[in-house]
């Protein structure tokens, strides 16, 4: 039998994010996973209310909890900036469902944002007619994001909405296991003029819809400047960091046990690392100079999920021709879609190790930007 690592380990990785098109670059999931998803409920009153750092923390504190408390780095994942989609192989189920009860506990007793989440078995949503394909999409040596294509996900999304399938334990009592998740850097202030946050849902079958992203993709790129890299987020320039840091609080909340004693290793801990970052200090392995090429490359600001995401660094007229290009494909009938634009991105981070090149970066638009991209989406579905 064919153990779930080997399943992942077979899958073929595409360095080109144009690639998310093409078929040969994506695995059938066997029906016997699980599959989980996870959204703050009310999110666009909470990042209208400012707490959209709290928003981004929550949704990935959903991906940190599996990783680790599964003790495997490579479970597939999307982040989604107000929640997140998680595949568990079958031995795994049980515990994943009673770490996603502690990560709701834990948001409504820190943030006071409830945390919705529901557990469904792949071969449900294959019954009705649907596929979940996994594709990696290569960031730098040793670390790929999972891009998730077939129509499981998004059916499986719209199930939650129809049904109560929540993971609930109130008696959950021990926190998730949040090691590794921390939000240091500043807002990432665009080096050109705007962060536009895209979501786009494509019409039609499968074939079809990929024919559209394949066609749209290659239209944003001549737009960028013909690299998606030219539009991340992330750059030299807007890397900063102070001390104490805005999120101090958020992360401190983010640790296990007494929060006086989180609060003070939190101080202490970031307070360190803005001394490296800020003098440039070399410790053993550890340079900070590296850290950050290695922080750009590793930046998740375009994926697929059934929808198309993308955080990208526009100048004016960019923006203008992206939202010009969108809208001919959306009067075509080939796609509708959703935009955000703010001055700044948001990014929240997983470090594993800071000397191995084992870490990567989420990236949200500032202000709410996927979950605002979102409400427009859903509008226009509506």
């Amino acid at each position: 039998m064919t153990s779930y690592k080997d399943f992942l380990n077979s899958i073929p990785v595409f360095d080109d994010f144009l690639q998310v098109s093409n078929d040969q670059y994506f695995k059938l999931v066997p029906e016997n996973w699980g599959l989980i998803l996870t959204d703050v409920k009310g999110s666009t009153k909470a990042v209208q209310a400012g707490k959209h750092r709290e928003v981004n923390m929550i949704g990935a504190a959903c991906i940190t909890a599996i990783l680790n408390e599964l003790n495997d780095r490579d479970l597939p994942f999307v982040f989604g900036g107000d929640g997140a989609s998680l595949l568990v192989p079958p031995l795994s189920k049980d515990l994943a469902q009673k770490t996603m009860a502690e990560v709701q506990n834990w948001s409504m007793k820190e943030f006071g944002l409830e945390l919705r989440s529901a557990y469904f078995d792949l071969s449900e949503v294959y019954k009705e007619g649907h596929q979940l394909l996994l594709g990696k999409h290569r960031l730098s040596p040793g670390n790929h994001t999972y891009q998730f294509r077939g129509g499981a996900l998004k059916r499986a999304e719209d199930k939650m909405k129809q049904e109560d399938r929540s993971v609930r334990d109130d008696k959950a009592g021990s926190s998730p296991n949040l090691e590794g998740l921390t939000c240091r850097w500043e807002p990432l202030t665009a080096k050109k003029d705007l962060i536009l946050t895209v979501l786009v849902s494509a019409n039609g079958n499968e074939a079809s819809a990929f024919e559209i992203y394949k066609n749209l993709l290659k239209s944003l790129r001549n737009i960028i400047g013909g690299d998606f890299k030219y539009a991340c987020p992330v750059q030299r320039h807007n890397l900063k960091i102070k001390w104490p840091p805005e999120t101090l609080l958020i992360e401190a909340k983010s640790r296990k046990g007494n929060f006086l004693k989180s609060f003070f290793l939190s101080s202490w801990e970031s307070f360190v690392a803005y001394l490296f970052f800020r003098f440039n200090l070399k410790a053993g392995l550890f340079n900070p100079e590296r850290y950050k090429e290695e922080l750009i490359s590793n930046s998740d600001f375009q994926k697929y999920d059934d929808l198309l995401r993308m955080v990208l660094d526009c100048s004016s007229e960019q923006v203008l021709e992206i939202e010009k290009v969108l809208t001919e494909f959306e009067e075509k009938g080939e796609l509708v879609f959703g935009t955000h634009k703010s001055n700044q991105a948001l990014m929240t981070c997983l470090v594993f190790s800071a000397t191995q090149n084992q870490h990567l970066h989420f990236i949200d638009g500032a202000q709410g930007g996927y979950t605002l991209a979102a409400v427009e989406l859903k509008k226009k579905r509506a």
